[in-house]
């Protein structure tokens, strides 16, 4: 008797427990933890079979279907470009500027963060293919399919053209010739500086910075005067994130955060 009586007493916590949970797995685990009070609550009363039907259906079937049901609604699903000091593995984990915003909020709308890398002219192509949510890792606003949700900007940057090798005289040459965007791997373009390859391309500051520490002597550096910034790109079926995704980066830039997680990375 006193055994049913405590678990009685702890079937309205673990219902409470899983009302309460913002992230949909830790839900199901307090749903998957009350079906077993209840079946054993049922066991207890002299009712075996019912006892049995409740732990095989509702703590084991319904928790496996439902489990199945968030391995992708469960997730915030972003993929990304790496670069230093924004989106970067370093060892087992990922760390950066737009990591912690993306961390903070992915905790937010009670979804666990997923990070796939991938080259930066696939990211489009992923988003639209419905096979990610978000695009992150140093993107600028402009160029993208118009389809696609960019949120405002989170970070000021600049784009850097870069081209070269040229000659003394073509160095000295500042007259402005248009340049590629970076397509693939940014360690596409370190690898042809290292090896003094041709490349006509422009990037942003932060990609600019980790290539100018392989050395540029021979090219030519030309800074665009036009003031971007660095945004996220939303899917078009996520248009619910994009809106909760533009009110946290402006509670952010309100707040100071923003700033102070600039500095705390990329200074």
């Amino acid at each position: 008797m006193t055994a049913r009586l405590v678990l009685l007493g702890l079937l309205p916590l673990t219902a409470a427990l899983a009302l309460l949970q913002r992230r949909r797995l830790y839900a199901i685990i307090g749903m998957a933890l009350t079906s077993l009070l209840l079946a054993s609550v049922f066991y207890l009363s002299q009712a075996p079979d019912v006892a049995i039907t409740e732990a095989a259906i509702g703590a084991a079937l319904v928790t496996f279907i439902y489990v199945l049901a968030i391995r992708r609604t469960g997730r915030l699903n972003v993929v990304a470009s790496e670069v230093a000091g924004l989106m970067e593995r370093v060892g087992d984990r990922i760390q950066g500027f737009e990591w912690e915003i993306l961390d903070r909020f992915a905790r937010r709308v009670g979804l666990d963060l997923s990070v796939q890398f991938v080259r930066i002219d696939e990211i489009e192509k992923v988003l639209l293919q419905r096979d990610a949510d978000l695009g992150a890792g140093g993107l600028l606003p402009d160029a993208w399919d118009r389809r696609l949700l960019t949120s405002r900007e989170h970070l000021p940057t600049a784009r850097v053209a870069i081209v070269g090798p040229v000659s003394s005289a073509a160095r000295d040459d500042e007259s402005d010739r248009p340049s590629t965007p970076l397509v693939g791997h940014l360690t596409d373009v370190i690898d042809a500086v290292r090896d003094r390859r041709p490349i006509d391309t422009r990037l942003d500051l932060a990609r600019f910075l980790v290539l100018s520490r392989h050395g540029l002597d021979g090219y030519r550096v030309v800074r665009d005067d036009i003031e971007t910034g660095y945004a996220f790109v939303v899917a078009p079926h996520r248009a619910d994130l994009y809106t909760q995704l533009e009110a946290m980066i402006e509670e952010l830039r309100e707040s100071g955060d923003l700033d102070r997680m600039a500095e705390r990375y990329l200074t």
